[in-house]
């Protein structure tokens, strides 16, 4: 990732979908990172802002719940059968918890120019600080999970991990947001989610503040 400096700057926009070697390659290394309980780094003059918290709460007590489960299954099937589901259990643990560490080691990160709206597994939106009109704790629910569409809105779009959102941008006028079908969405309201939405909101007037300083 580069820095956010005015000679070299995050650019505005989506970023690209990854590949599935590169989704996986990235999983493993967020992994081990949070196993070996390595601090996340902000780089440049970045400020991180936590996201997700509810959506790795539930997904640890569906992991919970799929262990337990899986105990009882290992102990009904056949002996021939148990090494086969042994590595789909631990394929599966590997990938639950590997979701979790991709989200929780990819938080929003505020630049001096630049808010970096990342989902961890999914797609990321960088918006321009100097497009953001206004911020504030919202919320609300827009159905799907990563950068989407707001149904209910032409000029809306959300960034989340799940459909539940709790911040809400206006922008100063549209911005072009390019989803994965169809025609870019010329969006003035974002939606995503933060841990804590009003220190969150203050980080990024903080920045806005800066940026029309400047």
């Amino acid at each position: 990732m580069r820095h956010d400096d005015p000679g070299n700057r995050i650019p505005a926009g989506v970023m690209p979908r990854r590949s599935a070697v590169t989704w996986s390659g990235t999983m493993l290394r967020d992994l081990a990172a949070w196993l070996a309980r390595k601090p996340v780094a902000s780089p440049g003059a970045h400020r991180a802002i936590p996201h997700s918290a509810d959506s790795r709460s539930v997904i640890w007590t569906i992991a919970a719940v799929d262990l337990v489960t899986s105990i009882a299954v290992d102990a009904m099937i056949p002996h021939a059968y148990r090494p086969l589901h042994l590595v789909w259990v631990i394929l599966s643990l590997v990938v639950t918890v590997g979701f979790c560490a991709m989200t929780l080691r990819a938080p929003h990160l505020v630049g001096e120019h630049t808010l970096h709206l990342r989902t961890g597994p999914f797609r990321a939106l960088v918006i321009p600080i100097n497009q953001i009109q206004a911020v504030r704790a919202a919320h609300g629910m827009t159905q799907g999970h990563g950068l989407r569409r707001s149904p209910d809105h032409d000029d809306a779009v959300a960034c989340s991990v799940s459909s539940a959102t709790t911040m809400t941008l206006e922008l100063a006028e549209p911005f072009p947001v390019q989803l994965r079908k169809g025609e870019p969405v010329m969006a003035r309201r974002v939606t995503f989610t933060a841990d804590r939405p009003a220190a969150a909101a203050e980080v990024i007037r903080a920045a806005m503040r800066g940026s029309t300083q400047a």
